[in-house]
C-alpha cells in the first residue's frame, strides 16, 4: 500500500544509507552520518505510524457504515444470513473505492449477525506495507478495528406534524416539503418490505387541523365543522375527547389537507403527501395536540380499526417529528378582540405546554421523542421549536433548521434513519 512517493522516498534513504555507511572520510562524517540516519528514521517511522492511524480510520468508517447497511435490512425483516453479508460486504467496499490499495488488502475477520438478539458484530483486518520501518525489520504492520450495534425491533408509531400554512405556498416551498417528507416515508417505510414494526401518521396544520367528518364530531361534539381547533378548559393535558371534547371555532380556516391516522401503507401516506394544500395562519399548538392525540393510549377508542396507539407501557417508541416555517400567532378559545400579538402569546406557550407534557415520563417509560424543524422560519419560531424539542444528549440533536428544500430534504430523511437507526455499542 505504498505510494509512489514514499517508495522512492525509502529507495533514496536506503541508498543513503549505504553510502554514509561506507564513507570513511572525514573525522565528523560517520558521527554526522549516524546522526542522519536515525533523524530520517524517526521521520520515516512518523510517517509511517501516521499512514496506519488514516488506513486505520477509514477502515472503521467502513466497518461502521457496513454494520448499519446491514443491520437496516435486518429491521425491515431480512434475516438471511447469505443476503446480509453481501450486504455488508457490498456497502465496506464501496465505502473503500477510492482507497484501492487499503480495500484490496483489507478482510473481514469476522460478521456475527443474530435476528433473535439484533446484534450485528464484526471485525477486519488488514497488513499495510511500511514505507521506512522496513529499514529497522518491520516491513508491514497489522491492522484491525472491531465495532457492534444493537438494534431495537420495537415498534414505532410517528406523528408527522406538518405546516400547510399559506406562507408554505410561497418559494416552493410546499413542493420542498412534499419531496422531503416523501423521502422520509421512503427510509420509514421502505418499498417491498413488512412495515408491521413501524405506523406513520400525518397532522398536517394551519389555522387548525381539519378531520373528516365522522372523526370531527366524534372529537368535538359538533355536526359540520371539520376544522379541530384548541380545548377551552384544559387545552395541554393528555385527556381523551371523552373526558373533553376539542374545540371546533367557526372561524378557523383549515387547509384542506386532512389528517391521516397512524398507518403502515406507505402508498396512502405518500399520495396523501402528494395532495397536500396550503391556506391560512398558523396555530401550531393544535397541530402539536393532535400529533399528541394520535400517539396517546387514552385517544385509542378514537381512532379507526388498526390505527390505534399502543398504550405507554408498552415497548413501543412514539415520536413527533414538527416542522414549521412560521411564528405561531393564531389562538380561538377565549378571544374575540385579541390583537394579534396576544394570539401568538398564546399559541407559542399553550405549544410549550403541550410540548413539555409530551416528553415527561409516561408510565414509567420514556416520554414521547419529538424532533422540531425550523424550515426558514424567523427567530421567534426557532426559539419555539428549540424548547419543544427533546434535549440534545451524548451529542444527538433533536432540533433542526433548513433554509433551503436541499436541507430540507437532507434533515427529513436524516430524522428518519435516526428514528430506524442501529445505535453503534463499541
Amino acid at each position: 500500500m505504498l505510494s509512489q512517493f514514499a517508495r522512492k522516498l525509502k529507495d533514496g534513504l536506503a541508498r543513503n544509507t549505504i553510502r554514509f555507511a561506507n564513507n570513511r572520510s572525514g573525522a565528523f562524517a560517520p558521527i554526522f552520518g549516524v546522526t542522519a540516519i536515525t533523524l530520517m528514521l524517526s521521520a520515516g517511522a512518523a510517517f509511517d505510524y501516521s499512514q496506519a492511524s488514516r488506513a486505520r480510520s477509514l477502515m472503521a468508517a467502513s466497518l461502521d457504515s457496513a454494520i448499519l447497511a446491514a443491520g437496516h435490512e435486518l429491521a425491515d425483516g431480512e434475516n438471511r444470513q447469505q443476503k446480509l453479508r453481501k450486504i455488508f460486504e457490498d456497502h465496506l467496499f464501496a465505502n473503500l473505492t477510492s482507497h484501492p490499495q487499503l480495500a484490496a488488502a483489507t478482510q473481514i475477520d469476522s460478521l456475527e449477525i443474530d435476528p433473535l438478539t439484533g446484534d450485528v458484530e464484526a471485525s477486519l483486518k488488514a497488513d499495510m506495507e511500511t514505507a521506512f520501518l522496513g529499514l529497522a525489520g518491520i516491513p508491514s504492520l497489522n491492522l484491525g478495528v472491531a465495532s457492534a450495534a444493537t438494534f431495537s425491533s420495537a415498534p414505532v408509531e410517528i406523528s408527522m406534524v406538518l405546516d400547510v400554512t399559506g406562507s408554505m405556498n410561497s418559494n416552493g416551498k410546499l413542493d420542498s416539503l412534499k419531496q422531503a417528507a416523501a423521502g422520509a416515508i421512503d427510509v420509514l417505510l421502505p418499498e417491498n418490505r413488512n412495515h408491521s414494526n413501524v405506523r406513520v401518521g400525518l397532522v398536517p396544520y394551519s389555522e387548525g387541523v381539519r378531520l373528516p367528518d365522522d372523526l370531527a364530531e366524534k372529537a368535538s361534539g359538533k355536526a359540520n365543522r371539520t376544522c379541530m381547533t384548541e380545548r377551552k378548559l384544559n387545552p395541554a393535558a393528555d385527556l381523551s375527547f371523552q373526558s373533553e371534547p376539542v374545540g371546533a371555532d367557526r372561524r378557523a380556516d383549515c387547509s384542506n389537507s386532512e389528517i391521516e391516522p397512524l398507518t403502515g401503507n406507505r402508498d396512502n401516506l405518500l399520495s396523501d403527501i402528494a395532495d397536500l394544500r396550503a391556506n391560512g395562519f398558523t396555530a401550531g399548538h393544535s397541530g402539536i395536540a393532535w400529533g399528541y392525540y394520535m400517539l396517546s393510549d387514552k385517544w385509542k377508542k378514537f381512532w379507526p380499526t388498526g390505527s390505534e396507539p399502543e398504550d405507554y407501557d408498552s415497548n413501543t417508541r412514539k415520536i413527533v417529528i414538527l416542522m414549521t416555517d412560521g411564528e405561531f400567532n393564531t389562538y380561538f378559545q377565549g378571544v374575540r378582540d385579541d390583537p394579534q400579538g396576544g394570539q401568538a402569546k398564546r399559541s407559542n406557550q399553550l405549544a410549550l405546554n403541550l410540548c413539555k407534557d409530551m416528553k415527561k415520563e409516561k408510565r414509567g417509560r420514556d416520554g414521547i421523542t419529538i424532533y422540531t424543524i425550523a424550515f426558514d422560519a424567523p427567530r421567534s419560531a426557532q426559539a419555539t421549536l428549540k424548547e419543544c424539542a427533546t434535549p440534545a444528549k451524548d451529542g444527538h440533536n433533536f432540533y433542526f433548521e433548513a433554509s433551503n428544500a436541499e436541507e430540507l430534504a437532507m434533515i427529513f430523511q436524516s430524522i428518519a434513519v435516526d428514528i430506524k437507526s442501529l445505535h453503534l455499542t463499541r
